[in-house]
């Protein structure tokens, strides 16, 4: 069986993707991120059913009580937005000692994962004929990387959700300034989506696993074409469920950073960002960052002018706005981090390798 490990660009719609494929017929899948820890790895590695059950359980508890995963929204599932789901968790034991037993060769741990997957759709009521792919929402490139040599399994492919680079730094500055009043997010989290959005690429090309892009852009505006080639992709039924957004088949709205509710396909989605996050020099430089990026996945360039360094010596207008909030939130750890943060986002955006990749094919515009 196919393993496709999901990895989310930074406010690029990974969520949403893994909705649209909640109900397909063909696919395993947990109702979210899997975090392969130190704790999950510790967990792959005991050899009774119970303790791997028991474990799993709790480093997941969300999967089984959906209704305390506040941040996701799965408290507010289905039609009025006042529905959940829930796993019963004995018989989810039960059932993976039961397959857990039955195979001799328990120290596999793709086969331990498989299991894990097996008992979790029979116990929420679903059936494990006729599955092709397990597709697991590892979200980031550290943990999925981690997963890669965890594994250590062969049939293994990757799914990068992305959207235009400036589009998806405006949308993670606005959300999560707004979230909270900005009490979750200081300096080195912007650092992180720096890195996450122009560097993304490099980092999963040294996974060397086959790869592909579902663009949040497409995945609304094309959705017929993106889900249409997947399943072609992956031999997969094109199934109705598949234009719908849901986890247990209940309507999901988006996650609760994201303020709005909004659920399902936009035909008109459109790509803008915020200009007030932005000084001019700062769209020249990330658009020239990311030139190479933009020619392949057909995003605009909307300034011709090529990156000054020296600029960027000086504080964005982005940073100077995260500055001013973690002053607000009175974030002293992240206030005394913020030179050595500073310092190495000037070494790093100055380093980065602006040069033209062998991009992964875009998934409907393949």
């Amino acid at each position: 069986m196919k393993i496709l490990l999901l990895i989310a660009g930074s406010r690029s719609g990974s969520d949403f993707f893994q909705s649209l494929l909640d109900s397909h017929s063909q696919i395993l899948q947990f109702p979210g991120e899997l975090r392969i820890d130190e704790n999950f790895k510790k967990m792959l590695c005991y050899n009774e059913a119970n303790l791997i059950s028991k474990k799993f359980i709790e480093l997941n508890p969300y999967f089984f009580e959906s209704k305390q995963n506040l941040i996701e929204r799965h408290n507010k599932l289905g039609k009025f937005k006042n529905q959940s789901f829930s796993v019963n968790k004995n018989s989810f034991k039960n059932i993976f000692s039961k397959l857990y037993i039955k195979d001799k060769d328990n120290a596999n741990k793709y086969k331990t994962l498989l299991k894990l997957h097996q008992a979790y759709e029979l116990s929420k009521g679903g059936n494990i004929k006729n599955k092709k792919i397990i597709f697991i929402n590892t979200h980031l490139p550290t943990y999925t990387k981690e997963f890669i040599k965890l594994i250590d399994y062969k049939n293994i492919e990757i799914i990068y959700s992305f959207r235009n680079p400036l589009s998806s730094l405006s949308s993670t500055i606005k959300n999560w300034l707004n979230y909270k009043n900005g009490n979750h997010f200081a300096y080195s989290s912007l650092f992180f989506h720096f890195n996450l959005i122009f560097k993304g690429f490099e980092d999963i090309k040294k996974m060397k696993k086959k790869t592909f892009v579902v663009q949040l852009e497409n995945l609304h505006r094309k959705n017929n074409l993106v889900m249409k080639s997947f399943c072609k992709l992956y031999s997969l039924k094109n199934e109705k469920c598949l234009k719908k957004s849901t986890y247990h088949g209940l309507l999901w709205w988006g996650d609760e950073i994201s303020e709005k509710y909004i659920n399902g396909i936009n035909k008109k989605y459109t790509i803008k960002y915020n200009k007030n996050f932005f000084y001019n020099r700062d769209i020249i430089f990330f658009e020239s960052l990311s030139k190479y990026i933009n020619k392949k996945y057909g995003y605009p360039i909307t300034v011709k002018n090529k990156k000054n360094y020296i600029f960027n010596i000086f504080p964005m207008k982005c940073e100077l706005m995260i500055w001013k909030n973690m002053i607000k939130n009175l974030k002293i750890k992240e206030i005394l981090a913020l030179p050595y943060y500073y310092i190495m986002r000037i070494i790093f955006i100055n380093n980065l390798t602006v040069k033209k990749l062998k991009f992964p094919n875009s998934i409907g515009n393949i």
